[in-house]
């Protein structure tokens, strides 16, 4: 099994625990988890299981993530099968994930 995981970077609230929860509502096969102390911080995020990034609903998770990314100023960190791909900063993925993605440059 492997995993897309889209997580809150910085320090993470009750809202966004709201959003992303109702983010992976929207979407099936998309789950939502909360724990409240994992490391000595609060970790929020997405999931879905999937083996591609290409795989559409996987595209659309971290669609709609990148838009919660912007309306809540935040960053979020992106992991397929435990990696970090990178990061979406205020709506927009880094250059990392960006070049994973294959978005942007010659």
């Amino acid at each position: 099994m492997s995993y897309l995981v889209l997580f809150v970077a910085d320090e993470a609230d009750d809202g966004h625990a709201d959003a992303l929860r109702e983010t992976a509502r929207g979407l099936k096969g998309a789950g939502f988890f909360d724990d409240p102390d994992l490391g000595g911080q609060r970790t929020t995020g997405t999931y879905l299981e999937t083996d591609t990034l290409e795989d559409p609903v996987a595209l659309e998770l971290i669609a709609r993530v990148s838009e919660l990314s912007d309306a809540l100023a935040c960053r979020i960190e992106v992991q397929h099968r435990e990696v970090i791909l990178g990061h979406i900063v205020y709506g927009q993925p880094d250059e990392q994930l960006a070049a994973v993605l294959g978005f942007g440059g010659p």
